[in-house]
């Protein structure tokens, strides 16, 4: 993508109006944290407020907007707790005024009623409707006189109020402008929207809202809610119904650092992205994580955020089109950590070189504004059990690490993080996707599996002709990437990636992997029309040799024609078969099902059929996956020369697999 038009296409939403968003200066959130930001984009160079054709205008959102997320009696609610309250009224009055605000979550301290705060929030509300409908392309987005003038990067820094429910308020949060704007996509197009939320706080209101459909996946990281507002984000919080593996929640540790940040990042949200395959990216970037922040635990610096801005960047590139819209949210260090975490966001957004150093101008003009604020920050981080930062006021975009020591837990730390990206990817990721984005651990560091699986050397990757009712195959084993590249992927095969050209692009992604065994099913035209993926268990399996997953899928246009037999047959004449454990997964709530016009029961025995012929045996876990759904399976199959003992653990990790109170 060139600078000019990636720069062009990316705009700024931000209206002075929206500072009315002000619960006084002993509230964390300081709305003029936006006014530093600004400020900051001025005096670095990255935003001229002359510049008008790189801001869209904003309007409120009108109250049936609101209402497609927020009950009628709610907004009146609010609308009437807007209106300051007048002196002299009864004390029935006052009573009633009182008993109003407590039900809709206004009475406990954290959001209380403010002057006007329909208006500013609806402002708010409308200003993400506006992004989102501008990105899509849809009407009441602006207009534009060709494609190339519209949005295709929005940054609203007020937006993100992630934690309103439909009939309360929560969190700092009135209107959830999040849930408004997605909403109102899905009602106008056939959109899938991915909603990643980095904010220290689980994004508990969004989820609410999407819970039960497969057109939003929502996923949160966050501190976890043993110690934290609000309390959820559970890894077991998966959706309801249809919306079953729509919503992933990673909850880490307290004292996580960058590098276990980064990792748990890495590990999820790319084969999340590819499998969900989404038409556009939705952002929300609260910079709580950060070390400095009086309100939560985390100890990310601006490295780990920005990795966040970097990777969410590349997979709107990479899998909706760059269509990406990006929201503040929280961040209760208002001066030395908002305006450099969020200006660091526009600078990626609008692809412009982050300077390395802070503008004199702006240092000289925010750090007594900190300074004035010192006090009341150091006795928020005393609440929270917190030790104030040494660090003076920055003058660089990025920390200097000196600023901030490493943590003595921190291997534990991240080894729990690790366990519990383990266990998500087990849940929430396709096999096949996992294994075309594997996990760090690795087989064998000297060899690659060709080696580890023909130990006596003696086979080669190997061919074979396949007649078949609907016609000839070619089946082959290890198939090279070169073969892939040649080759393309039928209409039918799309169980994973959704579409045949992205199911390509995985199949590449696991040829090109040492650790994997990719065996091909193609016409003597080139359609790939089945495959069998053979790799090592991912983390999950830690401290198991030879233990290795199945995964098989066959094009839809080619089932009933004996392929899946015969094929997976074929991928597993393995020198050294018996000296190994297989297993596969047979997940009824996978989108595979969706097409075959069979109930989740029959799938179950077509799979248990299809497995047990290879000398695959059925077995009882506590796995989540399989535990949770009557129509999931785990399949197994012992190698013969199998030592007892591993099989004996084998046996007893599947009976104690972490369950949710274990999480």
């Amino acid at each position: 993508m060139s600078n000019t038009s990636a720069n062009a296409r990316a705009y700024l939403i931000f209206d002075p109006g929206e500072l009315d968003y002000d619960f006084g200066p002993d509230h964390p959130v300081q709305l003029r944290r936006l006014l530093a930001l600004m400020d900051l984009l001025e005096c670095s160079g990255l935003w001229q407020s002359v510049e008008q054709q790189k801001r869209l205008p904003l309007r409120a959102a009108t109250i049936e907007e609101l209402g497609m997320v927020h009950t009628p009696d709610y907004i009146a609610a609010v609308q009437q707790l807007s209106t300051p309250e007048v002196t002299g009224i009864s004390k029935e009055e006052r009573e009633a005024r009182e008993n109003l605000a407590l039900k809709y979550g206004f009475g406990e301290g954290d959001t209380p009623a403010l002057p006007g705060m329909h208006e500013v929030v609806a402002r708010i509300a409308g200003g993400t409707l506006v992004a989102l409908r501008a990105v899509m392309g849809l009407p009441e987005g602006g207009t534009f006189n060709t494609e190339n003038e519209r949005p295709l990067h929005v940054f609203h820094p007020a937006g993100g109020l992630h934690h309103a429910w439909a009939e309360r308020a929560s969190g700092f949060c009135v209107y959830n402008d999040i849930s408004v704007a997605i909403a109102h996509v899905l009602r106008a197009s056939e959109a899938k929207v991915l909603y990643i939320d980095f904010d220290a706080h689980h994004g508990d209101g969004v989820q609410r809202s999407f819970y039960d459909d497969p057109r939003v996946m929502t996923v949160s990281f966050h501190e976890t809610g043993r110690y934290l507002f609000p309390g959820t984000g559970d890894i077991l919080e998966l959706g309801n119904g249809a919306g079953r593996g729509y919503s992933v929640n990673i909850p880490l540790e307290p004292f996580t650092e960058d590098d276990s940040y980064i990792e748990a990042m890495n590990s999820l949200l790319p084969p999340l992205a590819l499998s969900f395959a989404p038409d556009m990216i939705v952002s929300v970037h609260g910079c709580d994580t950060h070390a400095w922040d009086p309100l939560t635990y985390l100890e990310l610096t601006l490295r780990g955020i920005q990795a966040q801005v970097k990777l969410v960047h590349q997979l709107a590139h990479t899998y909706c089109q760059g269509r990406w819209v990006a929201l503040g949210s929280g961040g209760y260090d208002p001066y030395r950590v908002v305006p450099r975490a969020w200006g660091m966001l526009w600078a990626e957004m609008s692809e412009q070189a982050l300077p390395e150093h802070l503008p004199e101008e702006w240092v000289k003009r925010w750090r007594p504004v900190w300074l004035a604020t010192e006090g009341q920050e150091e006795e928020a981080q005393h609440v929270m059990g917190k030790d104030s930062p040494v660090a003076d006021f920055p003058t660089t975009f990025l920390d200097r690490a000196e600023d901030f020591p490493s943590q003595p837990r921190r291997f534990s730390i991240s080894q729990t993080n690790r366990q519990t990206v383990a266990l998500l990817r087990q849940l929430v990721v396709p096999t096949t996707v996992r294994h075309a984005f594997p996990s760090t651990r690795r087989q064998s560091s000297l060899a690659g599996l060709f080696d580890v699986l023909h130990p006596r050397g003696t086979a080669t990757s190997r061919t074979k002709t396949l007649e078949t009712p609907a016609g000839q195959l070619l089946l082959r084993d290890f198939c090279p990437a070169s073969l892939v590249e040649r080759l393309k992927a039928d209409s039918g095969l799309h169980a994973f990636a959704r579409f045949p050209e992205l199911e390509q692009q995985l199949l590449l992604s696991i040829a090109k992997s040492p650790d994997c065994e990719l065996t091909l099913a193609h016409t003597p035209t080139g359609e790939i029309v089945g495959q069998v993926t053979l790799a090592p268990g991912d983390d999950w399996w830690d401290g198991f040799e030879n233990v290795y997953e199945v995964t098989i899928e066959v094009s839809s246009n080619w089932r009933g024609s004996g392929l899946a037999r015969h094929l997976l047959a074929f991928a597993l004449e393995l020198d050294a078969l018996e000296d190994m454990i297989l297993f596969a997964m047979g997940l009824s709530w996978h989108w595979d099902t969706e097409g075959l016009g069979i109930s989740v029961g029959r799938y179950r025995k077509l799979i248990a059929r299809l497995f047990e012929s290879q000398g695959f045996v059925e077995h009882e876990t506590t796995e989540p996956n399989i535990s949770m759904e009557p129509g999931n399976i785990l399949l197994v199959r012992i190698g013969k020369n199998v030592d007892q003992h591993v099989m004996r653990r084998f046996f007893t990790r599947l009976q104690s697999s972490p369950t949710l109170s274990g999480w």
